[in-house]
C-alpha cells in the first residue's frame, strides 16, 4: 500500500560501505550435553556460549558488532540443532534498523532441526527507526519428531526517546516444513507511511509494536486455550493451532508493553524456563 510519500529513498546518495555478516553454527550431543560441533562467523556476526571453554553450547547469544543495520547491509545466519540436541539462541540486544539512503537492510536466517531435537530461536526486538528498510526472511527446516520455538518482533520507534516512524518498508516472510513437505508459510509487508497505515482500524488501531511466535511440536496445540486467557484483556492479540502448529500474533502500543506480552506469552509456551540472561541485562 503506497501514496506519494512512498518514494523517499534518497537516490543521489553516494554509495557508502556496507556491514556484512556470515554465521554458521552446528549442534551436536555429547552426552547428557549439548555442544558445538561446527561454528563459523565472519564479517560483523560473532556468536558467545555461557560456558567461556564453549563445551556447553545450547545457548547461544548473536551479536552484531556493527551496532545495526542500514540499507544494503546483509546478515546471513544458518543455525542446525543435531540430534537430540536442545538449546535456545538469542540476540545480545535489540537489533536496529536505521534509515536507508537506498535499499533494504536483509536478514536471512534457516534452521534446520534434527531429528528428536529441540530448538528456540528467541531474538529479542528488532527496532526500526524512521525511513528504514527491511527485508527479513526465516526458513525453518524440522525432521520427524523434532520441536521448534520461534519468535521475531518489530518495534516501530522508542516511545521513551519521542521516536515516531512516518515512513519505512517492512517485510517478514517464515516458511517451515517439516520432512520436505511446507506446512507454514507467511509473508506481512507494509511499505510507503506505515503511521499512517497503522492508525486503521483494520490494520492495527494504532499499534506500532509487533511480534509472532511460532511453536512447533506435539503438544503445541495444547497450550492455545491457557494461551487465550493469558492475553483476553489484549484486543490485538490471538493465538490459533492447527496440524501440531500454534501461531501467536501480538500487537500493542509500544515496545514496552509488547515485552510483557511477549514474556507472558514465552512463560506459557516454556514453563518454568528462565528467559536467557541476555533479555534480563
Amino acid at each position: 500500500m503506497l501514496d506519494d510519500r512512498s518514494h523517499w529513498f534518497d537516490v543521489s546518495a553516494p554509495p557508502l560501505a556496507r556491514s556484512e555478516g556470515s554465521l554458521r553454527l552446528t549442534l551436536k550431543r555429547r552426552g547428557a550435553l549439548t555442544v558445538i560441533d561446527r561454528l563459523f562467523a565472519s564479517g560483523c556476526l560473532k556468536a558467545r556460549f555461557a560456558a567461556p571453554d564453549l563445551r556447553h553450547a545450547g545457548d547461544a547469544v548473536l551479536i552484531n558488532t556493527a551496532g545495526g543495520l542500514t540499507g544494503g547491509d546483509a546478515l546471513d545466519i544458518a543455525i542446525r540443532w543435531g540430534a537430540e540436541t536442545r538449546g535456545t539462541v538469542t540476540t545480545q540486544a535489540a537489533e536496529k534498523i536505521y534509515r536507508s539512503t537506498g535499499g533494504a537492510a536483509r536478514v536471512s536466517t534457516t534452521l534446520e532441526i534434527d531429528l528428536g531435537a529441540y530448538g528456540e530461536w528467541l531474538p529479542q526486538e528488532t527496532i526500526l527507526f524512521d525511513r528504514a528498510a527491511l527485508d527479513r526472511d526465516i526458513a525453518v527446516s524440522l525432521a520427524g519428531d523434532a520441536a521448534f520455538l520461534g519468535l521475531e518482533s518489530i518495534v516501530l520507534g522508542r516511545q521513551a526517546m519521542g521516536e515516531a516512524v512516518a515512513l519505512g518498508r517492512w517485510r517478514d516472510a517464515w516458511r517451515i516444513w517439516r520432512d520436505g513437505k511446507l506446512i507454514y508459510a507467511d509473508v506481512l509487508k507494509m511499505e510507503g507511511a506505515i503511521a499512517d497505515l497503522l492508525k486503521r482500524r483494520a490494520i492495527a488501531q494504532g499499534a506500532i509494536a509487533f511480534a509472532s511466535l511460532l511453536s512447533v511440536g506435539p503438544d503445541s496445540a495444547a497450550r492455545r486455550d491457557a494461551l487465550r486467557a493469558a492475553l483476553s484483556e489484549s484486543e490485538s492479540c490471538a493465538a490459533s493451532s492447527w496440524n501440531g502448529l500454534l501461531a501467536v500474533r501480538l500487537a500493542a502500543r509500544d515496545g514496552a508493553a509488547l515485552r510483557r506480552l511477549v514474556l507472558r506469552t514465552l512463560a506459557i509456551l516454556r514453563p518454568g524456563q528462565p528467559m536467557p540472561r541476555s533479555w534480563q541485562l
